[in-house]
Formats: C-alpha cells, sequence, structure tokens
C-alpha cells in the first residue's frame, strides 16, 4: 500500500477575475522511502499542492476534485477535527518554504517543538521536552541544542529544528 496516493487532484482559486486552476488534474504515489521532488517556475502551484495535500488551501481556494489517500485513508473529505487529530502533523506534515524563520526568537527550540508535541497529542510537558530532544538527535543534532534559542543556531541547524518539529 503507498504511503500517499494523489489522484487527479483540482485546485482552484476562485476571484473576481474569473477561475485559476492553480493545480490541475495531478497524480502521483509516494511509497515509504521513495523521495519526490516538486519543481517549477513561480506561480506553478507548488506551494498550492503542498497546502493541498495537507488539505489548508486558503480561501478563495478550494479542491474541486480528487483524492488524497494518506495511508490507506482518503483525507480530503475528511471532516477537521478528524484530520487535525489523526492525520495533520502526524501521518502528513510540511515544511514551508522559509521555515527556519518562523522559529520564535523568545522561546528555546526544545521549548517550541514541546509545544508541537503537547498541542498535537495528550503527553506531559516533560515528556513532549524528552521528545523534542529525540526528534533532535534523529535529524543529526545534539539534544543540548533544545535548551538554545534559534539565534544562537546555525541556519543548517534551524532548518534541522523545523524538519524535526515536521
Amino acid at each position: 500500500m503507498p504511503l500517499l496516493e494523489v489522484e487527479h487532484l483540482q485546485i482552484y482559486y476562485y476571484t473576481l477575475r474569473g477561475i485559476v486552476r492553480a493545480v490541475d488534474n495531478v497524480s502521483f504515489t509516494l511509497d515509504r522511502g521513495e523521495v519526490l521532488g516538486v519543481a517549477g517556475e513561480s506561480g506553478c502551484g507548488k506551494s498550492t499542492l503542498g497546502y493541498g495535500l495537507m488539505r489548508l488551501v486558503p480561501p478563495p481556494g478550494r479542491i474541486v476534485r480528487g483524492r488524497i489517500v494518506v495511508d490507506g485513508v482518503d483525507i480530503v473529505g475528511l471532516p477537521e477535527p478528524v484530520l487535525r487529530k489523526r492525520f495533520r502533523w502526524k501521518r502528513i506534515s510540511m515544511i514551508f518554504q522559509s521555515a527556519m524563520n518562523a522559529l520564535n526568537p523568545v522561546y528555546t527550540v526544545g521549548d517550541q517543538i514541546a509545544e508541537a508535541i503537547v498541542y498535537h497529542e495528550s503527553v506531559s510537558r516533560r515528556e513532549a521536552f524528552q521528545r523534542a530532544e529525540k526528534l533532535l538527535r534523529m535529524v543529526g543534532l545534539d539534544p543540548s541544542i533544545a535548551r538554545r534559542y534559534p539565534h544562537e543556531l546555525s541556519g543548517g541547524q534551524k532548518q534541522r529544528v523545523v524538519i524535526a518539529m515536521a
């Protein structure tokens, strides 16, 4: 079973000037361990595709047609609470462009990762912080980084912190 299967996905923006077909009939399959790169000119729909996969398309856009199957479940029609609890940031995540600049400068990176864990799962703050340290180790960073602030890290380290958060 594929990890992610996208079938005939269409995402349109309804504007005063007409319909913008940002993603038009996109299909692909991604198996566990595979990597997929999406390339194209500015404005061609790469970000809209990413937002669509997360079901975060901003108005006036919307998913018009298609299926997004994550671990065997089509998430297009799922109610938002179910999507948030079972899929978004758990089974499917997105690292936004320039995401490393989104780290809050007044909190340690460990606190920021732990906050995301607590928000999505019912665990204690302490357990979430320990998991944050484990996630940092998984992306090749020393767990002591958890006690540092974003301005104390290099660009590459910040990028890995954001990957750990995803």
